[in-house]
Parts: structure tokens; sequence; C-alpha cells
């Protein structure tokens, strides 16, 4: 990946909310919505409103979950699918998005120039120069730059607010009534529970929602991605809900159907107050034209941020940005072709040809969104550890609901349509996919197929690992001794149900004892009484030895080859040697784990209670903080342990040790940390001069849990470190020693 974190760093108001309000509060609004109440009546219009506003809402959700669980760049909902779904889902949407928005500028414009030319019906020979003039003056606002882009769209906020202040002020003076209300409540007869009619309603009226990916679209150019995308798409959202809604009911109030149905855009004008039928117009042509604005500044962005990942070679020359703020020139001017291309193709081309194109623009935009609620419900579906998104509204099947919707509203528009565009989105995916097998992005289909691995273990074999992707894959070391199963319960809850669980059991089975066979089947069997026992699903795993001497060499061999194909132990759960005999073997098997690029994790002063469900006591789980190295996995199976029922009031404290003079810079890289990991904590900085065994017995005695990083001991220091681990940790409570591998990233 090339991202560039250059940008114009908007806020959420101005560059969120504002393009997608915009957008939202186009064309539809001043020249359909009053047809579309006085043909479908106002039940039928909310129908339709509803079943639209569903859609977005739902893929505003899944937007917002996707945004806040990873660093957001450039490059919108492709940036976000490609993370979330890999290159070939993300390339395939991405390019069809873009092509998507570049001719949807095209169509704002044309929405412009058709109510210049209702206005003044001279111009109508004109109409290419009509849509080609403002078209390149709103390319020069946009080539200046993003900043001076939003500052036009403020001006034309107030413009499209005055405008439909008139509109509601000027239902209201026609004096709305029940019985109006009534007279419109239903549908005109004949288009009564009439599918077709329906559909045909809603294909006029969807195109009202589709812009709220606006805001998104400026990802890499807004002050803080993960806070502003949610906000601002959902504000927006909300805001077009309740005017559209309003709008609804007044004009179904207000005015007869026919009045509706025949010159809607002709009755707004009319009935505006103090003859402000001029605000109207000028009204519509800011919507028009802003809309124009914010796709011309939004989709150059999608393609920039495609070239920038290097899939497709000859598209890398859009990856060039210009200025200190990156902004997409070579993209731009692409974009502005294309646009003056179909703009002339519309204007010499009769009206079906167009609304052709127009269609498959919103098949490509359904698609869009099709896959962003499917990205979202993938990830947390899949239960990644990595799924930690800082917006908490949502769950799978919305996005599962949103997914279907979009389906369903695209085989209402246009059946045949929608069938060309989902061959187009087909086609482009496996051609990329050829050319992005390198890049993964941490592809959260890793992560569906580990749920499903006893039916894809070929497919999770050959997607390349991601720490995105990072699972706790634990393999203890426990026999069916009773001393043994609190090793495997908390190993259970440091799983949590997000990994693979194996135990194993090395025993020496001497020849003359008899079939060595059969005693591995006894030693299973005794294995899966503990499971139920204890009430862990675990993998038993039993080795036979000739001697007990050939423990160290069993386990050797048990840590390389335990694996079914990309099954493999990512983490070696062990207790505590309290034999002085078992020492040096003890560290040297350490070693072995740390050569083998596996994480090491040793449990001691387990609770002597046998509970099934093990629970915490008073305190919280403090993690000693050292650096990222151990920190990392420390951090991570914190968060796991907390996730489980009994656990999860528990609160984490991260704690470290600094002298009084690095105190601040201690806090800001515990708040920073804890805010990167989208994981709650309590930070603690320790700046007690008498060293790290007093800090450590004053701070952590009453702690439910401890989490301490330890360096792997060499053979000249095996006997030191288990006498000085023994002394510090005599007395305290539950710890976990940990060792990372560097495999996991908290980042992610």
């Amino acid at each position: 990946m090339s991202q560039s974190k250059k940008g114009y760093h908007f806020s959420t108001f101005g560059g969120v909310f504002l393009p997608s309000i915009l957008t939202i509060l186009g064309v539809v609004m001043f020249m359909r919505l009053g047809t579309i109440v006085g043909e479908m009546g106002i039940l039928g219009a909310l129908g339709i409103l509803l079943f639209a506003e569903s859609i977005a809402v739902a893929t505003g959700l899944s937007i917002s979950s996707i945004s806040t669980n990873t660093p957001v760049l450039s490059g919108g909902p492709y940036f976000l699918i490609s993370r979330s779904l890999g290159p070939g889902f993300g390339s395939s949407i991405g390019l069809t998005y873009y092509v998507s928005q570049s001719l949807a500028v095209p169509f704002y414009v044309i929405g412009f120039t058709e109510a210049v030319v209702t206005v003044f019906p001279p111009l109508a020979p004109y109409q290419f120069w009509v849509s080609t003039v403002p078209l390149i003056v709103l390319f020069g606002i946009a080539m200046i730059g993003a900043d001076w882009a939003i500052r036009a769209q403020y001006v034309i906020f107030g413009i499209l607010g005055i405008s439909i202040a008139v509109i509601i002020l000027g239902a209201l003076a026609a004096g709305p009534t029940a019985d109006q209300m009534y007279a419109n409540l239903r549908a005109l007869p004949g288009k009564r529970l009439d599918v077709l009619v329906f559909a045909a309603a809603f294909a006029v009226f969807f195109p009202a929602v589709t812009g709220f990916l606006a805001g998104v679209n400026m990802s890499g150019d807004l002050e803080d991605a993960r806070r502003s995308i949610p906000k601002g798409t959902l504000w927006a959202i909300s805001a077009g809900f309740v005017i559209y809604f309003t709008e609804i009911l007044l004009f179904g109030a207000a005015w007869n159907r026919k009045l509706l149905v025949e010159n809607a855009y002709g009755l707004l004008v009319r009935s505006a107050p103090l003859h402000t039928g001029f605000l109207i117009f000028a009204g519509m042509a800011a919507a028009t034209l802003s809309s124009a604005l914010g796709t011309l500044i939004g989709a150059p962005r999608i393609l920039q941020a495609f070239a920038a990942d290097k899939i497709l070679p000859p598209l890398n020359i859009f990856a060039r940005g210009r200025g200190k703020n990156n902004d997409p020139a070579a993209a731009m001017w692409l974009t502005l072709l294309l646009s003056i291309g179909t703009i002339w193709w519309g204007t010499q081309s009769p009206g079906n040809t167009l609304n052709a194109v127009a269609e498959l623009v919103t098949m490509f935009t359904l698609c869009t969104y099709a896959i962003i609620n499917i990205s979202a419900a993938v990830e947390d579906f899949a239960a990644n550890p990595s799924f930690r998104p800082k917006f908490h509204l949502f769950h799978w099947t919305v996005g599962c609901y949103g997914a279907i919707a979009c389906f369903a509203a695209a085989l209402f528009i246009n059946a045949l349509c929608f069938l060309g565009a989902f061959i187009v989105v087909a086609v482009l995916f496996l051609i990329v996919r050829r050319r992005a097998l390198a890049s993964t992005f941490g592809d959260a289909r890793r992560g569906y197929y580990f749920e499903h691995i006893r039916r894809y273990p070929l497919r999770l074999d050959s997607m390349p690992a991601d720490t995105k992707n990072w699972r706790p894959q634990i393999l203890i070391l426990a026999g069916a001794e009773k001393k043994h199963q609190n090793l495997i319960r908390y190993g259970s809850l440091l799983n949590n149900e997000r990994g693979i669980l194996s135990v194993a059991r090395i025993m020496a089975v001497p020849q003359e004892n008899g079939n060595v066979e059969q005693k591995r089947r006894q030693a299973f069997q005794e294995m899966r009484k503990v499971s139920a026992e204890t009430g862990v699903a675990f993998f038993p795993q039993v080795v036979a030895t000739a001697d007990e001497s050939d423990f160290d060499r069993a386990l050797n061999i048990l840590l390389q080859s335990h694996s079914f194909g990309p099954l493999a132990p990512n983490i070696v759960l062990s207790g505590w040697p309290v034999n002085q005999d078992r020492v040096e073997a003890f560290c040297s098997n350490l070693l072995t784990v740390r050569r083998l690029k596996m994480n090491s994790l040793l449990l001691i002063n387990p609770p002597p209670e046998e509970e099934d469900d093990p629970k915490p006591g008073d305190g919280p789980v403090d993690i000693w903080w050292r650096g990222r190295r151990n920190g990392s996995l420390m951090l991570i199976l914190a968060h796991l342990l907390t996730c489980n029922r009994n656990w999860n009031k528990t609160p984490i404290r991260l704690i470290r040790m600094a002298s009084p003079d690095q105190r601040q810079e201690a806090e800001r890289e515990l708040r920073e940390l804890a805010e990167s990991a989208r994981i709650e904590t309590r930070n603690v900085i320790v700046t007690d001069e008498t060293g790290f065994g007093t800090a450590f017995a004053k701070y952590s005695s009453n702690a439910s849990a401890i989490f301490l990083g330890f360096v792997t001991p060499q053979p000249a220091d095996f006997q030191e470190f288990h006498e000085r681990i023994t002394n510090q940790l005599a007395g305290m409570p539950m710890t976990f020693l940990v060792s990372s591998s560097g495999d996991t990233d908290i980042d992610s």
C-alpha cells in the first residue's frame, strides 16, 4: 500500500455532513416528491421513504462500524471494502463506484440544465453549453482545492436552507387540512397494491437517499475520520429523513393530488409566499450544482486511492497528487472528460438512452451499498479479535438486512439493469483478483473461513496471514490431573471461542505394559472427561513415549508437528515448575518455543477453587506495560479475558513505570495506545523510585489477574530466572507471564 497521509483535515460538519446532506436534498425533492405523493398517496410515499431510508440507515451503520475499526485513509468506500473483504471485492467495487460517481456528475449538471431550460425556454437548443459551462466552473473550483469547494458548499447550503423554508411556508400558507390529508392518504385508483407501480415510484425516489456516501468519499481529507464518518453520515441521513417526512405530510395535507401530479415543481413556485418562487429555483439550482461539486471532488479520490495500491498498473498514473494536500489532479481531469463526454451523448441521444445509463449508475451504487453491508456483517459474524469498532450500534443482522434490501431495491428498479451491473462487478472481480493475490489488507474472509474451518481448511490455508486476522490458537500442556484443570479453564477464557483450543498430554507407556495404542485411547477418554467436567471444548492430543526421559524430545516434536493445515498453535500455555529438577528442562522448552516463533504463556498462582466458570475478584486486570513487543499480546489477551460473561465488568489497568520528569510523556503514550487499540483502559503511571518489585507488590496485590512480560532466558540464566520469578510472584494474585513472538499488532 502506498497511501498518502496528506489532506485538508476537514471537520465532521464540513467534510462529511455538508457534502452528504447537499447530495441527499437534490432534484427529487424539488421535481419529483410532490408527484410521488400525488400518485402514491401519503401512505405510499411514506412507505417508499421508509424502505429507502432503511437501506440508508443499515448501510450508514455498516460504514460506521467498519470506519471505526481501522485507520481510515483516502478512498472512501473502496478503501474500507478492500481492507475488509480484500482487494478483489474492493477493487471491483471501487472501479465501478468511481465510474458511477463520474457519470453522476453530468447527471446532476443535466438536472440543473433542465431546470434552467424550464425557466428560460429559449436556451433549449443550447443545452450542451448550458451544461458544460457550469461544469467547467465547478471543475475550476475543485481544482483550486477541496477547501474552496467546501467553502462554496457552505454558501450553497445557505441557499438550499432558505429554499426549503420557502417550500414549507408555502405549504403552510396553502392551509393544510385533515380532510385534504384523508383524501390524499391512499394511492390513486388503479395504483393500489400494484408492485410494479410501487417499484416505478421507488426507482424515481431512491436517488434521494443515495447521497450519504459523499462525505465518506472525503475520508482521506478528514481531521478524524473514525469520529467524523459515523457522526456526519448518520446526521445527514437523519436530517434528510426528517425533511422528506415533513414535506410528504405537508404536501398531502395542503394540495389537491391533481395539482401535485400535473406539475409539482410549478405548484411549489406558485405557492411560495410573497412572490419568492425564484428562491425555489435558486434552491434547486444550488442542490443540483452542489451535488455535482461534491461528487466532482469525491470521485477522483476513489480512483486515486485505488491507483495508489498499484493493483492495475495502467491506472498507476492516477495515484499522483498535486500540492501539499495531495489533490488528485490527474483523476479529476479524467472525471471531467468523462463528464463532458456523457453530457454530449445525453444532449445528442434520446432521453431513454440516458435514463438507462442513469439506472446503471444506481445499480453500481446499490452494489456498493450491498458490499459495504456484507463487509460489516462478515467482520462482525466472524468475530475476529481485531474487530473492535468504537461504533457499537451494529450487529451482523443489520448488515445482512442492508445487503438483502439493496438487492431487492435493484430488482425493483430494473432487474435487467441489475443483472448487467452484477456481471460487470463479477468480471472485474475475477480480473482484479488474479493481480491482487499479493495484497491482503487484513482480509476478513479469512476470519469467515476460520469459523467454518471444518468445511474450508484448504481455502483458509491458501489465504495469506495478516495481523488483522490473528486469533489465539492455544496449545495447553496439561494432563488429566485435577491440578491441570485450571490451565484448561483459563486457557478457554483467553481463547474466548475465537480460536482453536487444544490440550496435549505427553505420557510414558513402557512397551512391556502392553498395547501403546490402547493406552493412548484410554488417555483420550480421560481428557474428554476433563472437557465435560470443565465445560471447555478442546481438541485432545496424546503423545506416548517409551520412557519419562523422552518427555522433552517428544514435546519438541509435538510443537513442530501439531497442526492441521493453517491451524497450527501460536500460543503454548503451561504452568510453572515447582520441582527444582525440572527447571533446566522447562527453560529449555521455553527456548524451543521461542525458536519456533510461537508465543509462551505461563500461568502462575491460579486460584485454588475448581469452578467450571472462574470468576474474577474485586480488583482489576493489571497489565505492566514495558513496550509493544510483549505488550500487544498482553493487551489482546486481557481484552479477550474481559469479553467473558463473568469478567466483562472487570476493568483493564495499564501500568507503566516512569521517572517523574517522564510522567507526561508516559501518560500520553498510554492514552494514544488505548485509543489506537480501541480498548478501554485505566492508565496508571508509577513514579515509585524504590524499584519494580516494591511497586509491583504495592499496586497489583489485589488484582484479579496480572499480565507480565518476560524475556526467554538463555541457558546460563535458567536458575536465576526461575528463582527471580518465583520470589517476585510469591503471594501475588494469578499471573500470566507472556513472551511474544511478535506476531500480533494491537493497532490492527
